[in-house]
């Protein structure tokens, strides 16, 4: 009895930690499998697509307005990574094949995307940087914290100087790490203006709206062909991501850079007051 005691006491945290580690992979997974699968369905009808673009807006909505605490998941990073890998798989083997494009074209917006992906990447690693040094007060929460502490309910963790945390992200937006999140969205923002546009005119009829900017016009034919339709509702997603991406600089620019340049304002009205 005492050695199937032992047994079941070694057996069952094993169960528990796979069961765990088995949950987060497919937390994970899922964007990976989900959005590609809404972009396929919405290929259907145009009905379909505002269905299911209205719903995945709601979605989103619904995951910003809800408590932090229950947004501790990996589902909404790898739904941001999902996002951009396929808008821009699809960019580039569907919308190129169109030969629409041109290669000064496709060279701006691969630039704009090095550029995107650097900015983020360098945000998440001074986050993990600042966390991992102890420079943020990476502990465990205490009661009493100091007047430039922040307690993170996602993160479970006590932070100098925190912002907020992105779930998109996954870490929390400290003021280190602020300008390369700042650069990332205005890079995001117009990597997403200037692809979907380019996929939009390329997949509907365009029309010359100032100069040499084109903007789409006719799309009533795009459900007649498979790879129309897909480019055509990715063109769609990337515009509902280039909105809700205008609400976020939105919000930077009247809250939070403030925030961010307080104290060099500061400095220098202590300067001249001198």
């Amino acid at each position: 009895m005492v050695i199937t005691a032992l047994t079941m006491e070694d057996i069952l945290p094993f169960v528990t930690s796979k069961a765990n580690k088995k949950k987060v992979d497919t937390d994970a997974i899922l964007p990976f499998i989900i959005l590609p699968l809404l972009l396929l369905l919405c290929t259907l009808s145009r009905t379909v697509t505002i269905i299911v673009m209205v719903t995945i807006a709601m979605g989103v909505l619904y995951v910003c307005t809800r408590p932090h605490q229950k947004n501790r998941s990996s589902f909404f990073y790898s739904w941001t990574l999902s996002s951009g890998i396929y808008l821009f798989l699809v960019f580039e083997f569907g919308v190129l094949r169109l030969l629409e494009i041109t290669q000064v074209e496709n060279f701006v917006l691969l630039v704009l995307v090095a550029c995107t992906c650097y900015f983020f990447h360098k945000m998440k690693a001074v986050a993990d940087f600042e966390l991992a040094t102890g420079s943020s007060k990476g502990k465990e929460y205490s009661p009493v914290l100091t007047s430039d502490s922040h307690y993170c309910q996602i993160c479970q963790i006590e932070v100098n100087e925190r912002f907020f945390h992105s779930i998109w992200w996954d870490c929390c937006v400290l003021r280190p790490n602020y300008p390369y999140f700042l650069a990332g969205q205005i890079f995001a923002f117009a990597t997403l203006l200037f692809g979907t546009n380019l996929g939009l005119t390329t997949v509907c009829q365009p029309f010359i709206f100032i100069g040499t900017i084109l903007m789409p016009e006719d799309c009533s034919d795009v459900y007649y062909q498979m790879d129309l339709a897909i480019c055509f509702v990715s063109s769609v997603y990337g515009v509902g991501y280039v909105l809700i991406i205008a609400l976020v600089l939105l919000k930077q620019i009247f809250v939070y850079i403030p925030k961010y340049c307080e104290p060099q304002w500061r400095r220098i009205v202590n300067v001249l007051n001198v």
